[in-house]
């Protein structure tokens, strides 16, 4: 149960001045707990005393992940009204309830992400007891591209505001600087438990199989381009191995998806339904090379998981996380979904060329090496010590 509020109205006060960064008292706002920010807290609150305030425990973009209820940091569900939009739009969290949580807590520093409600209400409780603000995003040039007037004066507003900016992948660096000029960016990728998809690889059995074993994950709507893919290996030329597709999770376009495979009389996709993230590695395991067919994410966790497993990479140049882990290195190939038939050479060209997965799946469990929750927490621990250094001036 919620604590309630103090009875004596608060002074508007900077809480004391922190002299180390265990003194320090973090609020991080995020809209529901995920995988990508649960590690990352468990991770900092070895660090720091850190409180996550989740908007909401689910969204309408939202899986039905399943954490364990001592989640290893201290956090708060603070619920309230919440605007729930269509399709993988993310919801407005409107409640001013975050205002008061943190008058409770009191912190020094309040990290948010959501250039929305909750990063305003945040900004106005660093106003009235002169914290700091650090805001966190993962918007890309690409995927802002269509913001309307208010929204685009919205980033602008907050981003003149804080301590320091988080990027969260190389593209939504490049957009920050662009929003803000001068303002202080750091570059802090996504993240989720790597542990277990290091391991695989470390372990994993390059020999050939008789088969390519390609996998797709990721929520089935329109925007992840899942029948790009289908169609694309209706397209594959003759190779010197079969291709075999798995496909997890579920969603709205599930049963088209399932008739386009009929259709076009593909026997070898089988579709795993969701799997939650305890049943992961096994899929990554199983497969050789994993392709990411998205119309447009401003990350793509799943990319990350896969690299760390030692999976050759074919990944859509509308991700974010594409830029970070394939970029100019060996661990992947890039294409644009549309393009269904480069799409399907890039298959062929791995099915036929098993020297290339090796060679693809090394090079991407080492870039993913760099990205583990307690690497991308010392970025964040580097902007909370910037912050820290303005309580003195």
């Amino acid at each position: 149960m919620l604590p309630s509020l103090p009875k004596n109205s608060p002074t508007l006060d900077r809480p004391p001045q922190p002299n180390s960064i265990t003194e320090i008292r973090v609020v991080y706002v995020a809209d529901i707990p995920a995988p990508y920010n649960v590690e990352l807290l468990r991770e900092l609150a070895q660090n720091i005393d850190v409180t996550a305030f989740f908007c909401a425990e689910t969204a309408t973009r939202g899986m039905p992940w399943c954490f364990d209820e001592q989640l290893g940091f201290k956090h708060l569900v603070l619920g309230g009204p919440v605007i729930r939009r269509r399709g993988d739009a993310i919801d407005y969290y409107v409640s001013p309830t975050i205002f008061r949580r943190l008058i409770q807590i009191r912190p020094h520093i309040v990290i948010s992400g959501m250039f929305s409600f909750p990063s305003f209400y945040s900004w106005l409780y660093t106003q009235f007891y002169r914290a700091k603000l650090i805001l966190y995003s993962d918007g890309t040039a690409e995927s802002e591209s269509s913001l309307s007037w208010h929204q685009l004066a919205a980033r602008k507003f907050l981003l003149g505001r804080v301590s320091s900016c988080i990027a969260q992948s190389g593209p939504a660096a490049q957009r920050l600087r662009q929003l803000a000029p001068g303002a202080s960016v750091l570059l802090a990728p996504h993240t989720t438990n790597l542990s277990p998809l290091l391991g695989i690889a470390m372990t994993r059995d390059w020999s050939e199989r008789d088969e390519l074993r390609l996998l797709s994950v990721g929520r089935l709507t329109n925007r992840k381009g899942v029948d790009h893919l289908i169609r694309a290996l209706a397209k594959m030329r003759s190779t010197r191995r079969p291709v075999r597709l798995t496909i997890v999770g579920s969603g709205p376009e599930e049963c088209d998806l399932r008739a386009l495979v009929s259709n076009l009389k593909l026997a070898r996709v089988q579709f795993a339904g969701f799997v939650d993230q305890a049943g992961l590695p096994s899929y990554y395991g199983n497969a050789d090379a994993f392709v990411f067919p998205t119309l447009g994410d401003t990350y793509g966790l799943v990319l990350l998981e896969a690299a760390a497993a030692g999976l050759a990479l074919v990944a859509s140049c509308h991700a974010g996380a594409t830029k970070d882990l394939v970029g100019n290195s060996q661990a992947g190939m890039v294409f644009d979904p549309s393009e269904e038939d480069i799409l399907a050479n890039q298959i062929a060209a791995l099915a036929d060329n098993h020297d290339l997965v090796i060679q693809m799946g090394r090079a991407a469990s080492k870039v993913a090496q760099e990205q583990t929750p307690a690497r991308i927490a010392e970025i964040y621990l580097q902007a909370i010590n910037l912050a820290k250094h303005e309580f003195s001036n």
